[in-house]
């Protein structure tokens, strides 16, 4: 998905983990580097974190935004404990 921000072209990349999908903020024609060498990482099989992809959205200036969503083909107890993983998470990253 792609969007228009004060005159400057952002496409938007989502990229999921279990339940959390993170939103990342490319900017067209400046940041395809960037954008292409974590979609080749992924595809390759790499197995990246929450923590993983944090790290590098701040090594490479991307800006990110997190969501969690509920997921149906997941048990209860899955959401419960991926829902847990992610506000940890979040709470390490607010520190």
């Amino acid at each position: 998905m792609a969007y228009m921000e004060k005159g400057c072209s952002r496409e938007v990349l989502l990229v999921g983990y279990y339940n959390v999908l993170f939103y990342l903020m490319f900017r067209v024609g400046l940041d395809e580097y960037k954008k292409n060498i974590l979609i080749e990482r992924i595809n390759s099989g790499e197995k990246m974190m929450m923590k993983d992809i944090y790290g590098w959205c701040k090594s490479h200036q991307v800006p990110f935004w997190t969501k969690f969503i509920y997921r149906r083909d997941f048990s209860v107890k899955a959401n419960i404990w991926n829902l847990y993983s992610y506000c940890r998470f979040k709470w390490e990253m607010a520190r």
